[in-house]
């Protein structure tokens, strides 16, 4: 009977840490509405590369259906840090400042994850949050008080940035813009 009990624990403990690895995206598919948000959360991971100090995540909200608009806040919950976007290829607010328009970061977002939003009232952010931050991205319709269904994303992409070696001199500047002050 020890025998079966310590095989368990050591067979627990190797399976913990095995499947501990770095949450690379989380992401919900949902409803919303001008009056209901899909929300997506996440802690971001403490190991790995950071870009100067920071993890690079990207933030989507894409509809379903030609009438939807989706509008995106990803906020920190630990620190006084909210980007906001409405139009991904629109201007992107760090703190209510303007930032950039999402063609600045098109790039970014392609070498990132492989793709920009679906459509262009479809909403994108690129943000930079600490490592260990608790993190959720809210997304909202803008006009429509009926439910439109909705993806929520956030993807770390720090690696293939710190990869990527022909970052343009406009993305690269574009990169320290999105940092937030400490």
């Amino acid at each position: 009977m020890k025998y079966r009990y310590w095989m368990g624990l050591v067979a627990s403990v190797c399976m913990v840490n095995v499947a501990h690895a770095d949450l690379i995206n989380v992401s919900t598919t949902s409803l919303e509405s001008s009056t209901e948000e899909a929300i997506a959360c996440t802690i971001i991971a403490t190991t790995g590369a950071t870009y100067q100090g920071y993890k690079v995540l990207v933030a989507f909200s894409e509809a379903v259906g030609s009438d939807a608009n989706p509008t995106m806040r990803v906020q920190s919950l630990r620190s006084n840090i909210v980007y906001t976007n409405d139009d991904w290829q629109g201007m992107q607010y760090l703190n209510g400042q303007a930032l950039g328009n999402g063609t600045a970061v098109a790039g970014i977002y392609t070498n990132g994850v492989g793709r920009t939003p679906n459509t262009p009232t479809d909403s994108g952010i690129l943000t930079l949050f600490a490592p260990g931050d608790a993190v959720c991205a809210y997304s909202k319709e803008v006009s429509h008080t009926s439910l439109k269904k909705v993806s929520v994303a956030l993807t770390d992409i720090t690696d293939k940035v710190l990869a990527t070696k022909n970052l343009s001199t406009a993305e690269a500047f574009t990169l320290q813009k999105w940092l937030p002050s400490r």
